[in-house]
């Protein structure tokens, strides 16, 4: 009777370490977020194509509506491969520990000039030339960012008014607004239904080239530095040889597969001059929020929107 019973747990194991063998692996979910009408499915579609044949197993794509819909989903454990913005990674991780780690991030070429960088633009019209008239006056002026999740359009530039004096803009100012978009923070300015308008810089130096007698409608008050790019997130739960794999298809993108290096730029404006990833880490990001003075109170603020 043992030796039934020994011989019949021996099959049903045979049988399913079998059965696992051939068991389809789970797929992976690469992820990012829409801006405006464009859902950036399009733009990852080839790094997905990419990662499939690397790590042969399916690689779906996925985009959210928005950057707090986008972090729910990674605190969901929804994605395991995420495309995010500076901004939307230093909310994900204010929240506490978070259950993924950069492994790298989009780099423009050394000495690149105006790639991704903040601008607040003022009305021409209006006395405003420097940023001590502004402070004098801000009670008397409407302020206009892009959206609470926006790195150029809203972190960088609260950043720089907070590290001026100007900390608590929905009460210092006279009303403050968000456009949505970029090119809608310049178009409200344009149609004075705001006084002043911050944004990424591209939107106010595009405009100027092909209208350069904007100069005479609106003054560019203050421009940031450059702005690094957002990283690529791995889920921690991924084991070691699939996120080594990943790794190290990002750092040969560039070279083995150009096309889909162009795709991702395509679908982001401030990737436009990236050459390559480049390796990065949670240090690198959080070197950078202390160095523009974005203070973690400044996070927390925004950091409650996406609760």
């Amino acid at each position: 009777m043992i030796r039934i019973v020994f011989r019949f747990l021996l099959v049903c194991l045979f049988t399913v370490s079998f059965a696992a063998s051939f068991a389809q692996p789970r797929p992976l979910t690469l992820a990012t977020y829409t801006y405006a009408d464009n859902n950036r499915l399009g733009n990852i579609g080839p790094l997905a194509e990419v990662l499939s044949r690397k790590l042969g197993i399916p690689v779906r794509t996925r985009s959210y509506e928005n950057v707090k819909q986008f972090i729910a989903g990674l605190e969901a454990g929804e994605v395991d491969i995420a495309l995010i913005s500076t901004f939307g990674y230093l909310l994900l991780i204010n929240r506490g520990n978070s259950p993924y780690t950069p492994a790298a991030a989009l780099e423009v070429p050394e000495g690149v000039r105006d790639n991704y960088k903040s601008a607040i633009v003022v009305h021409a019209s209006l006395p405003i030339r420097q940023l001590s008239d502004l402070k004098a006056h801000a009670a008397d002026y409407r302020m206009t960012f892009v959206s609470e999740t926006s790195t150029s359009g809203n972190l960088i530039p609260r950043a720089f008014l907070s590290a001026n004096g100007l900390t608590e803009p929905e009460r210092q100012f006279l009303q403050v607004t968000y456009s949505k978009t970029h090119a809608e923070g310049l178009t409200a300015l344009l149609d004075r239904r705001t006084d002043l308008a911050a944004f990424g810089s591209e939107e106010y130096h595009k405009a100027l080239r092909h209208d350069p007698g904007l100069t005479h409608q609106v003054r560019l008050l203050w421009e940031s530095e450059e702005i690094p790019l957002g990283p690529v997130l791995l889920k921690n739960s991924l084991d070691s040889a699939q996120r080594q794999k990943i790794t190290h298809a990002l750092l040969a993108l560039h070279r083995k597969h150009s096309d889909a290096l162009e795709s991702l730029r395509a679908g982001w404006s401030e990737a436009r001059q990236a050459e390559k990833f480049r390796p990065v880490d949670r240090a690198f990001y959080e070197s950078y929020r202390q160095r523009i003075g974005a203070s973690q109170g400044l996070i927390e603020q925004f950091s409650g929107l996406i609760r």
